[in-house]
């Protein structure tokens, strides 16, 4: 073992099944017990985001929108309010490729919802109005457990978020940063390289693995511009809303999206290419392709 291997913090792992996927913080914490306390708070958390975000649980919030008729409005929580928040965000940036809403019927038009900050209640426009936060909820979480870690003094982490979105806190156990895989949507086994990041979020879409499960909100229609995207950005809930939207952009559109966005850089992989192709030039930095020394 050389010194720089020995001056490297243990990092504890956990796991936790939530929203469907699993999660796992990978924890620079030399103390392996108080690592496990700061997990399993941040675990409790997951679950109750999970009961407040969640379309499939019949008493949260969203599900409880989901049931309004116009002219009723429900109370929600924090978390609901703050991520409606950022979705309507990224559906300003992205012109439209990112809503929420897009499940509605009749397909919703203008601003479906009424937000009430102060008096954090949420009522809809008009009939059939589906809210669905699976496109930005788990990066959602993610911040918040990264948040709910900082208050352990817990400042060097990675938390997955299963395999779609990643959110690296801090230098990592080598000092370099995290090295994250670019995996290729045809194929679970493999890479197309890695990116190496700090503070900052990756997260990826695809409609090979999981089939035709995105849907530009604009036309209604199932995503089939490129195979995959992914988006870095400084938040997890912004990188995961924008690798969705990003399947259905143009290469003009996600070049106004990098430049509007402080932080943010897109890559996408279309039928004809074997290797990500980063719209933003400054991701090329970060990005290592399989088969290369980083």
């Amino acid at each position: 073992m050389n010194p720089s291997d020995a001056d490297r913090p243990p990092v504890q792992r956990f796991e936790h099944d939530a929203m469907a996927c699993t999660f796992e913080l990978l924890l620079c914490e030399p103390d392996a017990r108080y690592a496990a306390q700061a997990a399993d708070e941040a675990f409790a958390e997951l679950d109750r985001l999970e009961a407040e975000l969640s379309r499939f649980v019949p008493t949260s919030d969203v599900a409880r929108i989901n049931r309004l008729q116009p002219g009723e409005a429900v109370a929600v929580c924090e978390a609901t309010l703050e991520c409606l928040e950022l979705a309507d965000q990224v559906a300003r940036l992205t012109g439209g490729a990112f809503d929420v809403a897009y499940a509605s019927d009749p397909p919703a038009a203008g601003e479906p919802l009424m937000v009430d900050r102060r008096g954090a209640r949420v009522a809809v426009t008009r009939a059939g109005v589906r809210l669905d936060l699976g496109g930005i909820g788990k990066g959602y979480a993610l911040d918040r457990l990264a948040r709910l870690l900082r208050q352990w003094d817990i400042t060097c982490a990675l938390l997955h978020a299963g395999q779609s979105t990643a959110l690296a806190c801090g230098p990592g156990p080598g000092g370099e940063g995290w090295r994250l895989p670019l995996r290729d949507p045809r194929g679970a086994d493999h890479t197309l390289g890695h990116v190496c990041l700090r503070d900052a979020a990756l997260s990826g879409s695809g409609r090979t693995l999981h089939g035709a499960h995105i849907v530009d909100p604009r036309a209604g229609t199932a995503a089939a511009g490129h195979l995959a995207a992914w988006a870095l950005a400084p938040s997890a809930a912004l990188a995961d809303g924008l690798s969705t939207a990003a399947m259905v952009l143009d290469e003009a559109a996600i070049r106004q999206v990098c430049r509007q966005a402080d932080g943010v850089a897109i890559g996408v992989l279309d039928e004809r290419s074997g290797r990500p192709r980063w719209i933003d030039p400054r991701a090329a930095a970060r990005f290592t392709p399989a088969g290369e020394s980083a």
